[in-house]
């Protein structure tokens, strides 16, 4: 092999290894994208469009003060009617993203929410209510469109390989706040506002800033987001669920070209309730020195936990299925603090569907 030949062979091998390990961002790679429960993670270019469902759900076993697990007679030693014992949440959330130009996304999500809670009567007022099956236990549940999102996501940085967008949006009102069921009470059960956790969402226009930056290597990557919802003002029954903040961090590893796994820590904190629920507050008149269920009182609200979850983003790049996302992600808690009185967190899941054109 001659010289020239030798200095050609050189240059196309450092050319192609240039290219191998370039760090370009790509959104074409299965970990371009958050892992699913992470939202307005990413911006669009001028014209495209994205369409998104997600199925979550959340259960809660069990109730905690603090950082300490509870039993339902340590809660009626509290001087409680009755708390809850288990709860369960499945939201469909349905999302729209477009983008006018390449300096704005605009986003749009919409939730369907059902939940349910399983309650527990004290045993000396347990005779007091009238509960067709002579039990203590009775369940409550809810279902239907909650609270609509609107946003705008801006991207402010870019680097070769990394970059950053905010993202201020609202909270629309939309969900009910005056969702009854039948609730058992000394004239037996009878249609009844339902606490704070089984409305279908805030009854207040709440601000959703946040601050995401993401950032690729050949074979893996990573990201960040801070995130808030603050709001704004007391709704029609007068009261206001707590500020919440987020922080959380992930980091990805491609498992060939169409698919990546995830780890993720997430923070959150939510403040306690402004105001009461006055409509159902109350110390019963058949046992005045007791209060109803827990989940009436504003002290019972907020707190802090930090989640670890494990995902899996699949992005196939042939069939019939080509450039559709799927994902799916688990959560646990790893700690709560949490004000007063509240169930727990068990667990966390979420899969979903992404398609951009």
């Amino acid at each position: 092999m001659n010289f020239t030949k030798l200095v050609k062979l050189a240059a196309a091998t450092a050319l192609a290894t240039q290219l191998a390990y370039s760090h370009e961002y790509l959104t074409s790679r299965p970990d371009s994208h958050a892992p699913i429960m992470v939202m307005a993670d990413h911006a669009h270019s001028k014209g495209e469009w994205m369409l998104s469902v997600r199925q979550m759900r959340m259960e809660m076993d069990g109730m905690r003060s603090g950082t300490d697990s509870l039993s339902s007679e340590q809660v009626f030693a509290a001087n409680y009617t009755v708390t809850p014992t288990r709860m369960t949440m499945d939201m469909t959330m349905f999302g729209i993203m477009h983008a006018p130009s390449d300096k704005v996304t605009l986003m749009l999500m919409a939730p369907y929410i059902e939940t349910e809670m399983d309650h527990l009567i004290f045993g000396m007022a347990a005779p007091l209510i009238a509960l067709n099956d002579g039990s203590r236990n009775f369940t409550t549940s809810s279902s239907g469109w909650g609270d609509v999102k609107i946003s705008a996501l801006i991207p402010f940085w870019e680097s070769e390989n990394q970059k950053a967008q905010y993202g201020i949006g609202l909270s629309l009102p939309t969900g009910s706040i005056g969702e009854q069921d039948l609730i058992p009470g000394p004239g037996g059960r009878i249609a009844r506002q339902m606490p704070a956790p089984m409305q279908l969402g805030s009854g207040t226009i709440d601000l959703l800033p946040s601050i995401t930056f993401v950032g690729q290597e050949e074979g893996w990557s990573y990201g960040a987001q801070a995130s808030g919802r603050l709001r704004t003002e007391d709704n029609h029954h007068g009261y206001r669920l707590g500020h919440q903040l987020a922080a959380t961090g992930w980091t990805a590893m491609k498992a060939g070209e169409s698919a990546s796994f995830s780890l993720r820590a997430n923070y959150q904190y939510t403040g306690e309730m402004h105001g009461q629920q006055s409509d159902i507050a109350f110390n019963p008149p058949f046992a005045p020195s007791r209060r109803t269920v827990t989940t009436a009182f504003a002290e019972n609200y907020g707190g802090q936990k930090l989640e670890l979850s494990a995902g899996v983003n699949l992005y196939p790049k042939r069939g019939p299925f080509a450039n559709h996302r799927f994902a799916i992600e688990f959560a646990i808690p790893v700690w709560q603090d949490l004000n007063g009185l509240q169930l727990e967190t068990d667990y966390s899941a979420t899969i979903g569907w992404q398609k951009a054109w």
